[in-house]
Parts: structure tokens; C-alpha cells; sequence
């Protein structure tokens, strides 16, 4: 005689549940080996904390700037000197380069230092200088800007807008380079490196790494400036992150400088296990990733007993991965336990006693509801 439909719920129940308790025992035991409690993390286990870098404040890498109208060493400018003698239409403007050591040669004149003047400073140099040498009595000295020296810069890397910018010298700070690109793009990290071969010096310095400068037959003259094929490479390092907020930072940068922005590219972090859209998601540029975030990117557990987490991490230099354990309920509770995530991890929500309970409740509940009464569990 076939059993009532109570007893076999009933008596598959115990089984379903039997199984179920010899099931977590077993995942228990599986998980035994190199494990480690969230708590207990050691730190060279710990995933690196991440800066966003495009909140960062680069303006802590301005520079002291020169202001436009200064006149700087290999500055254009026009210079108009009127005698008394001839008549406006007579008074031509000059354009003259002021040279590398600052000082413009001017015709009867001679030398006069006008490097670190403003125009109107220069013209009373000028005047100055043509009375003392008896050139002129009282000469009207007009000085204007034409064309103010550049520095040629390249920038590549996470930037808006890679490629050549030419920064006038006295604003040739990282800042102005970086503005002039575009700024930071949204995989950009924090590192900046700048490439240059030396110091630009005179030649014959005897700075220590100082770049002796030879003459170059070229387009843009026999007096254009190079630096040595000896001349040493250099690179500088900066971390936008680790900058000082109070004292700010003097990055000036010289013509032919190459300013490359680190670009972070992360390897996915896969979540498996009792969530509902168990894969890969891409870890985040620029913040940092944590396992209840990573819960909440793969929609959260499929059963509501999960509880036990386990992230399986591989460490540079560790020969074998390392194993974490938390868990959700102290994920909310303490920081310590929300474990900060590192690309390439996985985070696996884990079965147990008590969810493989919760599915033969489920199950039972189901069946019962498709039976179409009401079966006492036990």
C-alpha cells in the first residue's frame, strides 16, 4: 500500500536535510588549507588602496609662473628708438632675439641685459645705455613683445588629448602641460613620469649632470642649441596622490620634455558561488573595490542563508594563491571584514549547513504548494 502523501514529504525531508548537513561538512573540510580570516590579514596580503586620480588636486603641481609680459631669454621683440632727428614715419620697429644669457645686441648700442624686465623697464635700459655710451642724447625707446619663447612638450598616456603642446617657457610647468591635453582621462592613474635628456646648460658647466650644448646647423639657425649625443637621460617620477597639500610641488618642465600619464587597464575580479549573476566585472580605475560591492555588482545572494565568503587571491611572490574567508554579516558590521578587492581576484559566496537547509525548505514548500496541502515539516 503506497505510502500518504505527508509521510513521503516527510520522510524525503530527512534525507534532503541528512544530505544537506553531510554536504556542508564536506565543503567545510574543502576549504581547509591556506586560509586566513579577514581580520587576520596580514599586510603584504592586503590589496593596494586605489586614488582617483581625477580627483585629485593638480593644482598642487603648479609652479611660480612668469607673467606673459616678462621678457625671458630667447624672447622676439620690437624695438623702436626715435632720436628727435627723424620723423615718425622714419621710426621703424627692430625685432630682436634676446639671447640665451639674456641679453638683446642691439645695432650702435651694443649689449643691454633685458631678460627679466618688463617692456617699459626695458625701454629705460635701453635709453640708459645709449646716453651712457654717447650713442643718442635723449632717445624715446618703444619696446613690445612679438613672439614669446616656447617650450615644445609631448604628452601621452591617459590624457584627453595626446600629442605636442607648445606652453610658453615661463608657464611650462606639469600643470599647464596636463591642462593643455585635455587633463586626465577616466582610466588615468596617479603616476606621471617625465622623460628628459638633462639639464639645459651652457656649455662647459661644471654642474654635476649638466648637459653640454653644442651648435646645430639647422632650419632654425647656426646658434640653435642641442644637447650633447652624450647628454644623460633622466626621469621623474611624481605620484599625484602622495604630493604634500601645504607645500605643493615646483614640476617645471624644459623644452623636448616627454610627460607620460600612467593609463590603468585592471584585470577583472570574477564573482561565483550563491549570487545571482555570478562573472567577471571590471574592477574600477580609479576607486577601490570592496566584497559587498562586489555583491551588490553581481546582484546580490540567490539565497538569503548565504553567509560564508571565500576570495581566493594571488599575491606577487606567493608560489601559491591566498584564501580569505569573511563573511556577510561581518562585512556589514566591521571594515576589516569588508575586504578591499584586488584585480584578478575571486570572490566565491559559499555553500553551507545552513543554505543547503534553506533549499530543502524551499524545496519541501514547493512540493507541498504542488501537492496542494498543508504537510507538517517534521
Amino acid at each position: 500500500m503506497p505510502l500518504p502523501i505527508p509521510q513521503v514529504v516527510r520522510g524525503t525531508c530527512l534525507v534532503m536535510v541528512a544530505f544537506g548537513l553531510m554536504l556542508g561538512l564536506v565543503v567545510q573540510v574543502g576549504c581547509a588549507g591556506r586560509v586566513v580570516r579577514a581580520r587576520r590579514l596580514p599586510a603584504r596580503w592586503q590589496a593596494a588602496d586605489v586614488s582617483n586620480a581625477r580627483t585629485v588636486d593638480i593644482g598642487r603641481l603648479s609652479a611660480p609662473t612668469v607673467k606673459s609680459t616678462l621678457i625671458e631669454p630667447e624672447d622676439v621683440v620690437d624695438i623702436s628708438i626715435n632720436t628727435g632727428i627723424e620723423s615718425n614715419a622714419q621710426v621703424a620697429a627692430v625685432p630682436v632675439r634676446v639671447g640665451p644669457d639674456g641679453v638683446a645686441t642691439l645695432a650702435l648700442i651694443g649689449r643691454v641685459q633685458l631678460a627679466g624686465l618688463e617692456p617699459h623697464a626695458a625701454e629705460q635700459e635701453i635709453a640708459k645705455a645709449a646716453v651712457e655710451r654717447s650713442i643718442y642724447r635723449a632717445p624715446q625707446v618703444t619696446v613690445t613683445m612679438r613672439k614669446k619663447a616656447t617650450n615644445q612638450i609631448t604628452v601621452i598616456g591617459a590624457v584627453e588629448k595626446p600629442g605636442i603642446i607648445e606652453v610658453p617657457r615661463g608657464q611650462s610647468t606639469l600643470l599647464t602641460a596636463l591642462v593643455a591635453a585635455g587633463t586626465l582621462s577616466k582610466n588615468a592613474g596617479t603616476t606621471v613620469e617625465v622623460r628628459r635628456h638633462g639639464d639645459v646648460s651652457t656649455a662647459g658647466s661644471a654642474e654635476p649632470g649638466a648637459v653640454r650644448l653644442t651648435s646645430a646647423q639647422s632650419d632654425a639657425g647656426a646658434d640653435a642649441l642641442v644637447p650633447a649625443a652624450d647628454a644623460p637621460a633622466e626621469t621623474i617620477k611624481i605620484d599625484l596622490a602622495d604630493l604634500d597639500d601645504s607645500g605643493g610641488r615646483n614640476v617645471q618642465l624644459t623644452d623636448g620634455d616627454i610627460v607620460r600619464v600612467e593609463a590603468r587597464d585592471p584585470v577583472p575580479i570574477n564573482v561565483i558561488g550563491l549570487v545571482r549573476k555570478p562573472g567577471q566585472y571590471e574592477a574600477p580605475v580609479n576607486k577601490s573595490l570592496y566584497v559587498l560591492d562586489a555583491l551588490a555588482l553581481a546582484g546580490e545572494r540567490s539565497n538569503p542563508w548565504a553567509d560564508k565568503i571565500i576570495i581566493k587571491r594571488h599575491v606577487r611572490g606567493e608560489a601559491e594563491p591566498i584564501v580569505i574567508q569573511t563573511s556577510v554579516a561581518r562585512a556589514k558590521r566591521e571594515d576589516d571584514s569588508n575586504v578591499r578587492l584586488a584585480p584578478g581576484d575571486v570572490v566565491s559566496v559559499e555553500e553551507t549547513p545552513q543554505t543547503v537547509s534553506y533549499n530543502v525548505i524551499s524545496t519541501i514548500f514547493r512540493f507541498n504548494v504542488l501537492a496542494g496541502g498543508s504537510v507538517p515539516l517534521f
